[in-house]
């Protein structure tokens, strides 16, 4: 269980750099006595080399990936039968309990591109596998036992004639928290909340601020940054499904080490919703949680709130959540108006489609994020005030 493993840990497309600030981090906090060896990066994900308890250890501990890939093996191949052949030496007598997993194929200038045909050459090399070394019996009984969405799936990738194979050590994606949320129309997913809480927030000085959501929908922002360094144990893994990890005795003191803390970046978390229904449902989901959530109109006038405040807002997008009115550019100018009479803030964090080609002066922008929300192409803006 101690071996060193290579792990891809996957981040929204180009938010990789973000996600690494989380990692290192993270990792300081839970592995301060060893250095985190960092292999490689790409607008996809990091490539780490740790042990295995560490690398199964981040799918509780890390907020931003999607998930998390065991790199098993890496080698050419130009034909099926080779393929085959390679699949079938491989040690899953360690990683699978029987089953034929599910294979996610990705192929770039590959000789190899029938998705079929390779999942066929690996699941056939699979069972080739099992016939040479047969898979004991108590891990045929967990998987009668546990024939869930859970258990790992096979990732292969060929970039010309290189191919990666790796296995799935989540499950469900990562920003599946295991707790259930009740959501409103349009909500962000919680790893791109944690994503773009950090990049509002990483250079700030170490005071506590107030962080308000102004259009807090559902409470997805404010419920990430709250939990932010919360240890994940209300999920299963898929890691869990390894024979290494059924066979690993001191399971319950590996998981229990970890421990939860505050976010010390914030003293508050307000948030501000106008519709009644929505409203209900955020109340819900912030049951127990140091979150306040009330009803409130972004364009009402009303008092300055003093204090540190940071702002981040994902408002209404007209087409994705079926608006009839139109919304342009100035509704959003008009929003980050509004906010900086109500809320004077340090910082205010705001996602605008880009095709509404927002462009602040030089003068008032931090950072401007491009990414992908349900689809549609945004820009995570982070302003001075």
């Amino acid at each position: 269980m101690e071996t060193l493993a290579q792990f891809y840990i996957i981040y929204p497309l180009g938010l990789s750099d973000l996600g690494l600030m989380e990692l290192k981090e993270k990792w300081n906090i839970h592995y301060p006595a060893q250095k985190l060896e960092i292999l490689s990066e790409d607008e996809g994900g990091v490539l780490i080399n740790v042990t295995t308890l560490q690398g199964f250890s981040l799918n509780h501990i890390l907020r931003s990936p999607t998930r998390i890939l065991l790199r098993v093996a890496e080698f050419k191949a130009r034909d099926f039968p080779k393929l085959f052949n390679k699949i079938s030496k491989l040690p899953m007598k360690h990683l699978l309990i029987g089953q034929r997993p599910e294979v996610e194929a990705s192929a770039t200038n590959s000789k190899l591109f029938d998705s079929r045909k390779i999942e066929k050459a690996i699941t056939d090399g699979i069972e080739e596998s099992y016939r040479k070394q047969p898979v004991k019996k108590k891990y045929l009984d967990h998987f009668e036992a546990n024939k869930t969405n859970d258990l790992p799936k096979l990732y292969y990738r060929a970039v010309d004639d290189m191919i990666t194979i790796s296995i799935d050590t989540t499950g469900e994606l990562l920003h599946k928290r295991g707790d259930k949320l009740f959501t409103g129309l349009a909500p962000i997913r919680e790893s791109l909340a944690s994503i773009l809480l950090a990049a509002l927030t990483h250079d700030l000085d170490k005071k506590p601020y107030t962080l308000i959501d102004p259009m807090s929908g559902s409470g997805t922002f404010l419920i990430e940054a709250h939990d932010s360094y919360k240890i994940n144990n209300d999920r299963p893994f898929a890691y869990q499904h390894f024979p290494l990890w059924i066979d690993y005795a001191l399971k319950k003191q590996f998981i229990d080490k970890f421990k939860s803390a505050e976010n010390e970046k914030f003293s508050k978390y307000l948030g501000f919703e106008i519709n009644e229904e929505v409203l209900k449902l955020a109340i819900k989901n912030t049951v127990g949680k140091n979150i306040q959530i009330k009803k409130g109109d972004i364009f009402a006038k009303s008092e300055v709130l003093p204090g540190d405040n940071l702002i981040v807002i994902n408002p209404p997008y007209g087409l994705r959540v079926g608006e009839k009115s139109d919304i342009n550019v100035e509704y959003y100018k008009k929003i980050i108006q509004s906010v900086r009479e109500k809320y004077n803030p340090v910082r205010l964090g705001i996602i605008i489609p880009d095709e509404h080609r927002f462009n602040p002066a030089p003068k008032d922008l931090v950072a401007r994020i491009p990414f992908k929300n349900g689809g549609l192409p945004v820009i995570f803006y982070i302003l001075k005030n």
